[in-house]
């Protein structure tokens, strides 16, 4: 007597769960199935508000600082080598903030800090500029900028983006790692 356990027929075997999803899903949402690991439309309208402030107060911290370093440190310089140093000053700044939050949307948390260091080292810039008496709103705004960016930064939502783009960073190299296992990766 043989102690195998006869195989069941191709009706009676289980069925598997991910193709029955896959059947139950909308041609839209399969769509998103196949090119990306979260709904795109859930996860902008979740973290949208979010990507946008940090950007737009990021973008004000800099010129915001660079218009006051204009007025008060530098204004004792000519006005070409001055305006020369605020532009170069400000484009490598925002550069900068822009690599630290693409990597951050790549999943690679650590370079917040970048962010973090850019407002922080605006906020002490204009810290001392009230000794050249600048225009009330310009300084006010010029404080402000930086602390709502860290703010924004140390908000609950953007924590949580934070750690969702490192699920997808983890998601990513794991099909990456099994292409490479099956020799079917084309890129790198």
């Amino acid at each position: 007597m043989s102690k195998r356990v006869p195989k069941k027929g191709l009706s009676e075997s289980e069925k598997d769960e991910t193709y029955e999803d896959h059947k139950a899903l909308t041609s839209e949402d399969r769509a998103y199935a196949y090119f990306y690991f979260e709904n795109p439309q859930t996860f902008r309208r979740r973290y949208a508000l979010v990507i946008g402030a940090d950007l737009i107060t990021g973008c004000s911290t800099i010129a915001m600082t660079a218009v006051l370093l204009l007025l008060t440190f530098l204004s004792r310089l000519p006005e070409d080598l001055a305006i020369k140093i605020c532009f170069l000053g400000s484009i490598a700044t925002g550069l900068v903030l822009f690599f630290s939050k693409v990597q951050v949307n790549y999943g690679h948390i650590r370079a917040v800090w970048i962010s973090v260091g850019i407002y922080l080292i605006c906020l002490l810039i204009s810290l001392p500029a009230i000794a050249y008496r600048p225009p009330l709103f310009l300084y006010a705004m010029s404080l402000l900028s930086p602390l709502t960016g860290l703010l924004i930064l140390n908000s609950n939502r953007c924590r949580e983006l934070r750690h969702k783009m490192v699920e997808i960073r983890h998601k990513r190299e794991g099909i990456i790692a099994t292409l490479k296992k099956q020799g079917r990766w084309k890129w790198w």
